[in-house]
């Protein structure tokens, strides 16, 4: 998925809708601003053979003890149909999907390049209480987009 944090100048704040997408996970920090994450339309799936709707979304920075911190962003998306799929039984919910990546120097330009996860948000009894958990549905690395498009051929 390919989107930008801001179109090189100020970020703007996200809406009071937006922020509230936001995962609530990080109760022993401090959290940025919640901020506009501009994305392209469209999601390309398998190296562009299949795609889906996306509708942009938010992020922020998550502080944590020892100078750690995480950028946390979520993207609004159509997903994918649940039947008829094109690539055998996966297929992505409706809805946001969730993303967290470790960041150097407390600045999304500087992102990690290791592997994260990508998570939804879903109602669970798994911890014998019925409430919000987020499942693992696949992993994610950030690149500078020169690079992704060196890569893909994009």
């Amino acid at each position: 998925v390919d989107f930008l944090t801001s179109d090189g100048g100020e970020a703007s704040m996200a809406s009071g809708d937006v922020v509230k997408r936001m995962v609530k996970d990080n109760f022993g920090g401090t959290s940025s601003p919640v901020y506009v994450l501009n994305s392209s339309p469209n999601a390309r799936l398998r190296g562009g053979f299949d795609k889906m709707k996306c509708q942009g979304g938010a992020y922020r920075i998550d502080y944590g003890q020892g100078g750690r911190a995480t950028t946390r962003f979520h993207l609004l998306v159509d997903g994918t149909p649940e039947t008829g799929s094109t690539y055998g039984d996966i297929w992505v919910p409706r809805g946001c999907l969730y993303f967290s990546i470790p960041c150097f120097a407390n600045s999304i330009s500087n992102l990690s390049s290791k592997e994260s996860p990508i998570t939804v948000r879903q109602i669970g009894w798994h911890t014998g209480w019925r409430r919000e958990e987020s499942r693992m549905v696949g992993t994610f690395r950030a690149m500078p987009i020169e690079d992704a498009k060196r890569r893909d051929g994009y």
